[in-house]
């Protein structure tokens, strides 16, 4: 708990205990949760959780680049990962899998018609090796 407290305390956010349980959850569980996925899942463990803490917590996370946002067609997901990579979305399983091979490089948009640029992601969207070998 003390290294997620630290990691919240180095961008300037304070580490309450909500705070560093749900930054803890996605750095451990890999599975690249959304923000609903993040309550269901604490709601039991931390007394004094709600949706919307969840949620802004998440926003206040992703906005001092502690972890990032992974826009998928059917949801925002959250990733903590210190190597740089990119994501595939299975639309049959609505799982996200990282990925680290080398891909076509994104070009560098600073702005288009007039809107400013300030991210692109690279995510795939497909449909999983597992459910290609009949799995969910």
């Amino acid at each position: 708990m003390k290294r997620y407290a630290e990691m919240l305390k180095e961008r300037n956010i304070r580490p309450t205990v909500q705070r560093i349980e749900i930054l803890k959850f996605i750095v451990e569980s890999k599975r690249h949760p959304s923000a609903d996925e993040i309550y269901e899942h604490l709601k039991g463990k931390i007394h004094a959780i709600s949706r919307a803490t969840v949620y802004n917590t998440v926003s206040l996370l992703s906005e001092k680049k502690v972890i990032k946002e992974i826009i998928t067609p059917s949801s925002i997901r959250y990733d903590f990962e210190l190597v740089e990579h990119h994501h595939f979305y299975c639309t049959k399983c609505k799982k996200v899998y990282d990925i680290f091979e080398s891909l076509p490089e994104v070009p560098k948009i600073d702005s288009v018609e007039g809107h400013k640029v300030m991210n692109i992601q690279y995510c795939l969207v497909g449909i999983c090796k597992d459910c290609l070998n009949g799995g969910e």
